[in-house]
């Protein structure tokens, strides 16, 4: 029989040996070199591979240091919709931000079979807590009239208190990142993001497994894996930049 008490070098060991499993960060982490970039303002395709060269510096860390970078990349798509609010005050104008807008149509065929994002997602049993302040989470507020209300009664001391989940707000969830599309509850979910507030639970959660192995991003389209065919043109870099680290998550060949 084993002994059940473990001795310290024992204990020290299986640390070490989570923390790895955790994505910790570790000693001499090679540095990816540095791009070769033209001066003034980049285009597209190099902006790509300034995302790319993050993307990898970041794989180099570990998980954590990519699901960080899911969440600030997940800020960048936040603030795009926030000016869209505010520098344009004209009615039903904002910008896009639905999960059909940043990548493409649900219901596109993305493989040979006629499989799409809608059948691609593979429904989970249970779903967890997410913190909004610390996860990537894509609201769609649009209208501003809403978000300062929200704002106005949202936060400590305020009418409506510290923000908390309600009956109205529905979101779901996409592992492994973790990413969070809000489907109601947009002006509330905006405001809370912007005062640091509360838990939120996906009333569903969905692996993107087989969506990540079947797609594919240059930074200008969508493209199959399966016969680098275009599915749809890019029209957020960010997106498609979660998207790549999703792939990195899951350990999809690189193409």
């Amino acid at each position: 029989m084993q002994n059940s008490e473990q001795s310290p070098f024992e204990a020290l060991a299986n640390l070490i040996k989570k923390m790895k499993l955790e994505g910790k960060p570790t000693q001499n982490v090679p540095h990816v070199p540095y791009l070769k970039l033209p001066k003034g303002k980049l285009k597209v395709a190099d902006q790509w591979a300034s995302l790319l060269w993050n993307i990898e510096t970041a794989e180099n860390h570990g998980t954590r240091a990519l699901q960080g970078m899911t969440l600030a990349l997940a800020r960048i798509i936040q603030a795009d919709i926030l000016e869209n609010l505010l520098l344009d005050a004209r009615q039903h104008y904002a910008a896009l931000s639905s999960s059909e807008e940043l990548l493409w149509g649900f219901n596109q065929p993305v493989r040979g079979d006629g499989a799409s994002i809608r059948s691609l997602l593979i429904k989970k049993n249970n779903s967890q807590s997410i913190e909004l302040a610390y996860t990537a989470v894509i609201p769609q507020p649009w209208e501003r009239w809403r978000l300062a209300r929200a704002l106005q009664n949202l936060g400590q001391g305020a009418m409506w208190g510290e923000w908390k989940q309600s009956d109205n707000i529905h979101a779901i969830e996409w592992a492994p990142w973790p990413l969070v599309w809000v489907n109601n509850g947009h002006h509330s979910t905006m405001a809370g993001i912007l005062t640091h507030g509360g838990k939120l639970k996906a009333n569903e959660t969905f692996d993107a497994k087989d969506l990540l192995l079947s797609v594919y991003t240059d930074g200008m389209n969508w493209l199959r894996v399966d016969n680098d065919q275009v599915i749809a043109s890019v029209s957020s870099l960010p997106m498609a930049a979660i998207f790549e680290i999703g792939r990195r998550l899951i350990r999809a060949p690189k193409k």
